[in-house]
């Protein structure tokens, strides 16, 4: 009986590691695929993304406009995460090739957020200029109104204006004290005759911007950069080599 029983105890844990090893094998199996059906799509993802930024260099000058309205190429690399699953699937000169290709991209993006960041900052930069100005304009108008009136809605204009920086927060508070003091020494204030002055020089600093009097700066060696690292990855033929064959096999994608 007791034969009977170890043996029932033996099959039983057989069966349990064998269970085990099922599931995990089917588990693993399940993993690689959604790997590499990540990596495929990301692969695929960044072969559209070049096109569009191969049409960003005219004359081998950059399109500013293109390279601003370019989006993020990669933002999670699939195959840092994932290609040491696969470091025994593919030969040595499919993963190599693989990997100068992410690196190829990005350094793509690399130059693409150092360009952006230069170009918000020149928004930036005129942001302020303008915030300034306006400022200027506002107290230069107050200043060549001779009669001094109730300026009550004007105060409340200026001091619900969006202010971008802290120092033009100081000038509106500035101003704002000012008004207070003119509204003391005359009640009889006709606020169309403020805003005529005040709209004229706004306008035309306006009209001035507008018209892209700032030289926008991209570095040579940014637009060198890139260019080579375009030529770089084109010159990959990822598609072709067999362990990208081999791991969209295993991704099932058709």
């Amino acid at each position: 009986m007791d034969f009977v029983v170890d043996n029932w105890v033996n099959l039983l844990l057989i069966f349990v590691g064998a269970a085990g090893f099922i599931t995990y094998f089917w588990q693993d199996r399940g993993r690689k695929r959604e790997a590499a059906a990540l990596i495929i799509t990301q692969i695929e993802e960044l072969k559209e993304k070049l096109l569009a930024i191969n049409k960003i260099f005219v004359d081998n000058t950059i399109n500013e406009k293109a390279f601003y309205e370019t989006l993020d190429i990669i933002n999670d690399n699939q195959w840092e995460k994932y290609r040491h699953l696969f470091i025994k699937k593919i030969d040595s000169y499919s993963f190599k090739t693989i990997s100068q290709f992410y690196e190829c991209a990005l350094s793509i993006r690399e130059q693409l957020i150092f360009v952006k960041q230069l170009q918000h900052q020149q928004y930036f930069n005129i942001q302020g200029m303008l915030d300034t100005n306006c400022n200027n304009f506002l107290m230069e108008s107050i200043n060549n109104i001779s009669v001094t009136p109730n300026m009550k809605e004007l105060k409340k204009i200026i001091a619900e204006k969006e202010i971008h920086d802290e120092e033009g927060r100081k000038q509106a508070d500035i101003f704002v004290g000012m008004i207070d003091e003119l509204m003391k020494a005359n009640p009889n204030y006709d606020i169309n005759q403020f805003w005529k002055i005040y709209d004229a020089k706004k306008n035309l600093l306006k009209s001035i911007v507008n018209s892209s009097p700032y030289i926008s700066y991209v570095p040579v060696q940014v637009a060198e950069t890139l260019s080579k690292a375009i030529k770089n990855i084109n010159s990959i033929e990822i598609i072709g080599c067999e362990g990208y064959k081999k791991i969209k096999k295993i991704s099932k994608i058709k």
